[in-house]
């Protein structure tokens, strides 16, 4: 029983026995002086019911000030990072349809039950934060449901809007931290949405939050980053348009090989449009990465996303830029968190060691060997336009010097992600057709 029932039950107790302590004393005095008993009663119970008043008025200021409350609150502590270890701990479901289910129904579980104040409010959305870079791992597999994904991300966008008009409701105050950071979800979720459609228009939702104000360097972390890709994306979109690519995949061979034979007929304004956006990405990322420093997991997202942009840029300005190194250094933060997945998924150390496989470890397995073939179409592609014979190295072996069964033996076979599969084909093609040169 919470305290505040325990006051009023108490009140209730003592205004009851006091009235039957008047009244036999009343009659005990054998009815005589009604006058002031019925004054005396009347006077007894004003000061009970002023009495209940100002205790209902204490525990009403008090109920509001634990619902409202945010001090030590999760979105404020300024040294919080994302536990990847227990993400993996946590969801080890063999497939993407299980990891929907599970995301889905534990991100519902902690809005309906464990977001009763402001604080436990804020902890829900922070973890909600720190699953957005799992949610591409439903989303993005070949055997998802998308129209469901949609329906079950609606309706916990609507359980996260309910549960602030009720926070509203009770007190606007402090809760400037929370409000953001549901702008910085749905923005990220809308993000996310347009990309798996393969729609580069995206909206400027991300604009709409105000980043400064973010303290958790988590928060902080997916604000830049993602407002650095929604740059990215508004300069590919203009970039692709202006070439009439359509739906041709800007990142595979072809797309870049065309993207380099026809940059030259792209108007001088819309050259400086697109490098203004692919500027601006930049120093997103930057920032993103002076946040994520010591994170085990970001830098390597971070990178490989400078590392597109700064290839991108160094075509439309004719000059080097480092996207190579870049991307080098996103393959090595993605290899090393695959190596600690892969420890922590361990579940015998024999020789070689049983690893437990789930769908997030594919997940970050794809992300690591999307990043290598995207190198790779990179630099095939610049061969290719530019009469140039790069090395195109593949965890250290030159690829160019191969042959193609021993390429095709090399790649990592990705089941539930199709787009890696679609970059290693077309790679081998490219490797049999320079061969035969």
């Amino acid at each position: 029983m919470s305290t505040t029932k325990i006051l009023y039950f108490s009140i209730s107790v003592l205004m009851i026995l006091s009235a039957f302590l008047g009244v036999w004393v009343y009659f005990l005095k054998e009815g005589k002086d009604l006058l002031n008993f019925t004054i005396s009663t009347v006077s007894f119970c004003i000061s009970m019911l002023a009495l209940f008043i100002a205790v209902r008025t204490y525990t009403s200021i008090d109920s509001v000030n634990n619902i409202s409350k945010m001090e030590g609150n999760i979105l404020d502590n300024e040294n919080y990072v994302t536990s990847l270890p227990e993400l993996i701990n946590r969801f080890k479901s063999k497939d993407e349809k299980t990891l929907d289910k599970e995301l889905f129904d534990l991100v519902e579980y902690k809005l309906k039950k464990e977001s009763s104040t402001a604080a436990l409010f804020a902890d829900s959305l922070q973890y909600m934060v720190d699953l957005i870079v799992l949610f591409p791992a439903v989303f993005n597999a070949s055997d998802n449901d998308k129209i469901t994904y949609k329906k079950r991300m609606n309706k916990i966008l609507s359980l996260v809007d309910n549960r602030l008009d009720i926070l509203h409701s009770v007190s606007k105050g402090n809760s400037i931290q929370i409000t953001e950071t549901i702008k910085l979800f749905k923005a990220v979720v809308s993000y996310q949405s347009f990309v798996a459609d393969g729609n580069f228009n995206i909206h400027a939702d991300l604009l709409h939050v105000r980043g400064p104000i973010l303290r958790n360097p988590v928060t902080k972390t997916i604000y830049h980053n993602y407002l650095g890709l929604y740059y990215n994306k508004k300069g590919m979109h203009l970039l692709k348009e202006s070439l009439n690519m359509g739906k041709l995949d800007i990142l595979s061979i072809d797309g870049l090989c065309l993207v380099n034979d026809q940059i030259w007929s792209i108007s001088p304004s819309i050259v400086e449009e697109v490098s203004m956006y692919l500027k601006s990405a930049c120093n997103q990322f930057d920032r993103a990465l002076n946040i994520s420093s010591e994170d085990i997991m970001w830098p390597g997202f971070i990178n490989y996303n400078k590392a597109r942009t700064l290839y991108f840029l160094s075509l439309l300005s004719g000059t080097e830029t480092k996207w190579l190194e870049i991307m080098d250094e996103a393959i090595e933060f993605r290899s090393r968190l695959n190596r600690l997945i892969d420890e922590i998924l361990t579940t015998e150390r024999s020789t070689p060691p049983k690893i437990k496989d789930t769908h997030l470890r594919g997940f970050f397995l794809y992300q690591e060997e999307l990043a290598r073939v995207v190198k790779l179409n990179l630099i095939f592609s610049d061969n290719a336009t530019k009469q140039t014979k790069a090395p195109a190295f593949y965890k250290g072996i030159n690829l160019i010097k191969v042959s193609k069964e021993t390429a095709s033996d090399l790649f990592m076979k990705i089941q539930s992600f199709s787009t890696v599969k679609v970059y290693q084909e077309k790679i081998i093609s490219r490797l049999k057709a320079s061969r035969n040169l």
